[in-house]
């Protein structure tokens, strides 16, 4: 990160800070830090860990992508291609597999093997009656 990616970050977290009314303060204790800490985010003399941008987005109500300034839009409900992107990754999270697949499909035809000795037992002695 450059010098000047370094400002605008300390720059956009200032000005969210204030936006809140968070002092300093109040935002180093939300983030179980000291103040200096924030001082020099602000200043662009540190660059925070991804953990804490992470966190600083969520405090703050921005995305990492604008506090980073890869964007200009802070709000993540504003940004169409965010929330879009994120219902991708969510759903894709939750697919399975080829493994998994081919392993439901393994139970799903042994369930339907013994389903199917079930029934013909059944009727056999339906034939009794």
């Amino acid at each position: 990160m450059n010098e000047l990616q370094k400002k605008l970050m300390g720059q956009r977290i200032k000005q969210c800070r204030t936006e809140m009314n968070l002092s300093q303060e109040g935002l180093a204790e939300r983030l179980g830090m000291k103040r200096t800490n924030i001082a020099n985010y602000e200043a662009g003399r540190v660059v925070p860990p991804g953990n804490v941008i992470l966190e600083l987005a969520n405090i703050l109500g921005v995305t990492t992508d604008y506090l980073l300034g890869r964007t200009d839009t802070p709000d993540k409900k504003v940004d169409p291609l965010y929330s879009s992107l994120r219902q991708i990754q969510r759903a894709r999270k939750k697919l399975p597999t080829q493994k998994e697949r081919e392993r439901m499909d393994r139970m799903l035809e042994m369930i339907k093997l013994s389903f199917v000795d079930a029934f013909n037992e059944e009727d056999d002695e339906d034939d009794d009656l």
